[in-house]
């Protein structure tokens, strides 16, 4: 194990870390997310509002905005420790390191979704939409981001350091974190549609490819600026029918392609690595 993923994972010990407190802490996330964060929705549907892709969308985020609050109560005041030792063994967060994730990923995405539309020249059609388009852009721009960052330091901050306290071994921290965040994405409607062991190893390799550049890095801002920027892409650029984010993207595929998805996913994250940490190891030299 590497110095920074070493002095990373210690952040846990800033805290105070019973068995007792993380299962508090677990459900307190469990509460907020899954409890307050769909009051929302619950009286929508209960008051018969017609349902809306947009609406749903904010209701969504809205519950992933209550898991940040249950994560922001569980590390402050169950394990007593800041939230930055979340992200980084630094005195304040790097923005420039979370930016060049996001853009190197971005290019990667763009890259992936052209190739696929040369090979497949008729998956993809124009679905703008300028009546809608810009309603749905200014929240995406303005929530997507918080989203992506709440997962990152909730499945590569919060757990992962907590089994970095079980087991030292990075594979099984890595496999163990990536195998958490793959559980509640399987109740996405792609599941039902796509089948659940070719969606499973989908999220599971999303959850891979942030728990490596996290553990390799040693700190989150690279995996932050990565999960934001392909939900933003995904959202807003080339979307896909039938997809969780139900947003107005300039261009839709008609369906998803999870074998495609799968495939470049494992071949994007060899790419990052070996983009990221090829300029570091330059810059270090």
């Amino acid at each position: 194990m590497s110095p920074a993923t070493e002095r990373y994972l210690d952040l846990a010990r800033l805290g105070r870390n019973s068995g007792w407190r993380y299962a508090l802490g677990a459900g307190t996330i469990a509460f907020f997310w899954l409890g307050l964060g769909q009051l929302p929705a619950i009286a929508l549907y209960v008051a018969g509002v017609p349902a809306d892709p947009l609406v749903a969308f904010v209701l969504i985020n809205f519950s992933i905005f209550m898991m940040l609050a249950g994560l922001a109560v569980a590390v402050k005041l169950v394990h007593r420790r800041p939230l930055l030792s979340l992200v980084t063994p630094a005195t304040r967060v790097d923005w420039p390191r979370m930016r060049r994730g996001a853009l190197a990923w971005m290019l990667l995405a763009a890259a992936i979704v052209a190739l696929e539309q040369g090979l497949f020249p008729d998956r993809y059609y124009l679905s703008f939409n300028p009546d809608r388009f810009f309603i749905s852009l200014l929240l995406v721009l303005a929530l997507t981001p918080l989203q992506g960052a709440t997962e990152e330091l909730v499945f590569r901050g919060y757990a992962m350091q907590g089994i970095g306290l079980l087991t030292r071994r990075p594979v099984v921290i890595a496999v163990a974190s990536s195998a958490l965040f793959t559980a509640p994405h399987l109740l996405n409607p792609e599941v039902a549609r796509y089948g659940i062991l070719i969606m499973a190893a989908n999220y599971f390799a999303i959850g891979m490819l942030l728990a490596t550049v996290t553990l390799r890095d040693g700190r989150l801002e690279l995996a932050i600026g990565v999960h934001a920027v392909n939900n933003v892409f995904l959202a807003l650029v080339a979307n896909y029918e039938g997809s969780v984010l139900m947003t107005e993207s300039v261009f839709t595929a008609r369906e998803l392609d999870p074998v495609y998805s799968l495939a470049t996913m494992v071949a994007g994250t060899l790419v990052f690595h070996a983009w990221m940490f090829r300029r570091a190891t330059h810059e270090k030299n």
